[in-house]
């Protein structure tokens, strides 16, 4: 009986602890991390990298590459100009993916370009993920790599994407039979070129302004509850008149709580300077962790 009573116990204090959190979704639109001039902004786009070095033999194959490369370099220009006052010149070859020798410098004027971005290697492969049973599951292994070039030739950032994903199944016929039946590059043209662009937003991104959801642990404790109960309901005013006389309360622990609770609030709603206030003032209460990484992630936003 005392072993039955004492393990009502231990499950009463687990489902008691796991209530005391709850986890809201906070998207976040962060602006681009590197930008153009604000005016007309030409970038000329080139290919520096040499497919000689790879030597592949296999025809069928080296084009599959070329193929992904040139896709690559054709989806960068193509984002790129979805930004605003950005104009692209494309001199990358579709059929034979030529490199080009000039300096950057000499390419930049002859084009009146303000900027070169250069296509400086590309690989792809398809290679064995995992096996479950006897099916075998194969990935795309896409990796690209580009240079932005100021017209001068002397200033550069390096852009780089990678992706491994998903291609196409079949069935697994032991480890060595894997080495010599398995779907190749040279026949999967359309799966290289699909990841070769997904691959190329990942190494422009930073050009971008994206969306980040921050899944914000919220406080749960009793007195807290109705007050998380608003915030889900997005009555976030309801949230705020609940919350607010808890942080000025005299227990330390529940006022850091509800400061921190109305940190994400804020940064729900947008307001990031007040955001960090709440999230400070929650931790001037009583430090906890929590707090410290919020307000850490709003002074990057």
């Amino acid at each position: 009986m005392k072993r039955l009573l004492l393990l009502g116990l231990v499950i009463t204090l687990f489902f008691s602890s796991c209530v005391q959190f709850k986890y809201l979704p906070v998207p976040v639109d962060y602006g681009a991390k590197f930008s153009f001039k604000p005016d007309t902004t030409t970038i000329l786009l080139i290919n520096q990298f040499d497919f000689n070095k790879l030597k592949i033999n296999n025809k069928r194959k080296l084009d599959a590459i070329k193929s992904g490369a040139f896709t690559a370099t054709k989806y960068a220009g193509n984002r790129l100009t979805q930004i605003p006052h950005v104009r692209v010149i494309n001199l990358v070859d579709s059929a034979t993916v030529s490199t080009t020798a000039d300096s950057i410098k000499d390419l930049a004027a002859k084009y009146n370009s303000d900027y070169v971005l250069a296509l400086t290697n590309f690989t792809a492969d398809i290679v064995l993920s995992g096996t479950t049973s006897s099916v075998a599951y194969y990935n795309s292994d896409v990796l690209v790599n580009f240079t932005l070039f100021e017209g001068n030739g002397i200033y550069f950032r390096k852009l780089a994407g990678a992706v491994n994903e998903p291609q196409s199944q079949g069935i697994y016929l032991g480890l060595f039979a894997s080495l010599v039946i398995h779907p190749t590059v040279g026949g999967n043209k359309g799966s290289i070129n699909s990841s070769a662009e997904h691959a190329t937003d990942i190494a422009v991104q930073d050009y971008f302004p994206y969306t980040l959801t921050h899944n914000r642990l919220l406080y749960n404790d009793d007195l807290l509850q109705p007050a998380v109960s608003e915030i889900f309901a997005g009555h976030y005013d309801k949230a705020y008149n609940l919350l607010l006389p808890l942080t000025q309360g005299a227990d330390a622990k529940l006022a850091s709580k509800a400061a921190y609770n109305l940190a994400v609030v804020y940064e729900a709603q947008g307001d990031i300077d007040i955001a960090m206030n709440m999230a400070q003032l929650s931790l001037d209460k009583n430090k906890n962790r929590f707090a410290t990484m919020l307000l850490a992630d709003l002074k990057a936003e």
